[in-house]
């Protein structure tokens, strides 16, 4: 039996009274054998259906709901035999608009772990069949789908994430279907920008799901590479945060006595490390592990937060000064002195009190000796923290 008839090509004349395509007679003997709810070579084979993308945009890749957004040239050829042309007929390609795409059999292919999915409308259906003479079909559709994505959080905000785009078929198992893809068939807009991300390089590949009775499906995967702009966290976190580290190490500079100052500073830089670790946490996802801007807001708010027990600390040498330096003066001048603390430093140099020591005697820790301590420390501690902290977490 020769070439069957080519049974689009039927369905137009019966539905418009035109016969001619390129200006040559159709034959329409086998329209009345062509069911679109059966797939090509029912009886053999499965059909090979290859699958081909044009990536137009890429949305924001959320965190916080664990997803991406694509807008995306969707492709779909296969090969059905009962749309081979006869060898009279002209060997033109035909374009179908999308309402006529209920005429020919259909793969139905979906996306596995879509959210969301939108077809595009204006200002007509952005869905079309293009039909060879050969019997090849190209089913191309534009559509909107928010993927899910597992993201690994652990070294946000220096992470790279891999998501995938999976396809398979709902009907068809892989003794009838199967997808074929290949990295060729990815196609990415040049002037693409994805807000925070960048897209490192993508793989695709092939393999079977198994759904228990109703048998193994062919997938098509595609996985996506993203690496986060650290950028805009150094500008809006990190500095600010290192910043307000250093604006509480100043308060080692201002006199222990003065306690509005350093209390007030204290407490500001407290306040301030803990709303940005607030604010950024409404913004994330509940995780059960520790992300690296975690223990960078943890460290700055230790850091300010022992600046401010340094001070507690600082005043309760200052009372002990107080109270050491006011019991000598009472040995030294006898009961009943009445002078403020003040002024004990005059009345030490002039009385010499304290200036001959035991053999042995170790002076004792004082407000200003530990501000001079902390000076220094608190610098080289948290330097020493950067320089473990940048290394782990910007490893490949």
């Amino acid at each position: 039996m020769g070439a069957v008839t080519w049974i689009l090509y039927a369905v137009i004349v019966w539905a418009s009274n035109k016969s001619r395509v390129g200006g040559q007679p159709l034959s329409c003997s086998a329209a009345a054998d062509y069911d679109p709810s059966i797939r090509p070579n029912s009886t053999g084979a499965p059909v090979d259906v290859s699958l081909h993308f044009y990536i137009e945009s890429m949305g924001t890749i959320k965190e916080s709901t664990m997803d991406f957004t694509m807008t995306l040239f969707f492709r779909q050829f296969w090969h059905d035999s009962r749309l081979v042309a006869n060898a009279s007929v002209g060997r033109d390609v035909v374009n179908f608009k999308g309402d006529r795409m209920s005429t020919i059999w259909t793969p139905d292919v979906f996306f596995l772990y879509e959210k969301e999915s939108t077809f595009h409308d204006v200002t007509v259906p952005n869905r079309m069949i293009r039909l060879y003479p050969n019997g090849t079909v190209l089913m191309s559709t534009r559509v909107s789908v928010t993927l899910s994505c597992n993201m690994d959080l652990a070294r946000f905000p220096m992470d790279t994430q891999e998501c995938q785009m999976i396809m398979m078929s709902y009907t068809y198992n892989s003794n009838e279907m199967i997808l074929t893809i290949t990295n060729n068939s990815l196609e990415i807009d040049a002037d693409l920008q994805i807000p925070r991300f960048q897209l490192d390089g993508y793989k695709t590949d092939m393999t079977e799901i198994g759904y228990g009775p109703t048998g193994n499906y062919s997938v098509a995967r595609v996985i996506f590479s993203f690496s986060r702009h650290l950028q805009s966290y150094i500008l809006t976190v990190y500095i600010p945060s290192s910043l307000i580290v250093v604006i509480a190490w100043l308060s080692f500079w201002i006199d222990a006595k003065a306690a509005p100052a350093r209390v007030s500073l204290g407490i500001t830089t407290v306040l301030t490390i803990t709303t940005m670790t607030a604010g950024m946490q409404e913004t994330m996802p509940l995780v059960t592990y520790a992300k690296a801007l975690d223990v960078w807001l943890t460290v700055c708010l230790v850091f300010v937060f022992s600046s401010l027990m340094e001070y507690a600390c600082a005043n309760y040498l200052v009372i002990l000064e107080n109270k050491r330096k006011l019991k000598n003066y009472t040995k030294k001048l006898g009961n009943g002195i009445n002078e403020k603390v003040d002024h004990l430093r005059v009345f030490e140099f002039h009385y010499g009190l304290g200036v001959a020591r035991r053999p042995g005697y170790r002076e004792p820790l004082t407000a200003d000796k530990l501000d001079r301590i902390c000076r220094y420390s608190f610098p080289v501690v948290f330097a020493l923290f950067n320089a473990i902290y940048w290394p782990v977490y910007l490893k490949a």
